[in-house]
């Protein structure tokens, strides 16, 4: 469907509108209210959080007993390159799963004071199905990536590297699940998305979802 399709469909209502300086207040209030997505992505917060704690613990060891810094400094490597480079690899991650569905004209944007960055599609209309490929490729692709990375160099300095990588993309990702849980809290619509630019907004579209008559 395209956004002139969607506009001049009369089943679809606007449903929601989302500014993209609010997006951090509407993807808290979403969480908020729903048990599924949220859960995953607490799980997934979990996980990395104990993960980073363990490779943090692991790394000073060796520095505190015998004075070797490397994991150490492996770590730190990894710090600073997931603040760096994991955030732009992550949105590039989400700008090829767009061109993946078709969507064209992307941009990107930043809000550095909230730490919160986005790649949008100038009027592509997502389903809900889309979108979960979408939202969900940065997540499966870095955290498989970081996983392999730490299996390859177990017992090696660069598995902190990797550990770390692992530990705080976790924390980058609850923008993505918090945008799914607003399609998982209204099962009874069928809903679409699509962004205006040169309105900074988010519209979501939907409709109620036909039942099914036996006859």
């Amino acid at each position: 469907m395209t956004y002139e399709e969607l506009i001049q469909d009369t089943e679809y209502k606007e449903i929601a509108s989302l500014s993209h300086k609010e997006i951090k207040n509407f993807i808290v209030n979403e969480i908020t209210e729903n048990k599924q997505w949220a859960r995953a992505a607490n799980l997934y917060q979990l996980a990395g959080i104990l993960a980073f704690m363990l490779g943090t613990f692991k790394a000073f060891m060796p520095y505190f007993i015998h004075q070797q810094a490397e994991g150490l400094l492996w770590l730190v490597a990894g710090i600073v390159f997931s603040f760096t480079i994991l955030i732009v690899f992550h949105e590039l991650v989400h700008a090829l799963a767009y061109l993946a569905i078709g969507a064209r004209h992307l941009f990107f944007g930043c809000q550095p004071k909230k730490f919160m960055f986005y790649v949008q599609a100038d009027k592509a209309v997502v389903d809900y199905r889309q979108f979960k490929i979408i939202a969900l490729s940065p997540t499966v692709l870095i955290s498989f990536l970081s996983l392999i990375g730490m299996i390859f160099f177990y017992q090696q300095p660069a598995f902190y590297f990797f550990i770390s990588v692992f530990g705080l993309h976790s924390l980058f990702a609850a923008g993505d699940f918090g945008l799914l849980c607003f399609f998982q809290n209204r099962p009874e619509m069928e809903i679409v998305t699509f962004d205006v630019k040169e309105e900074g907004k988010t519209y979501f579209y939907g409709k109620e979802k036909r039942k099914n008559v036996s006859l």
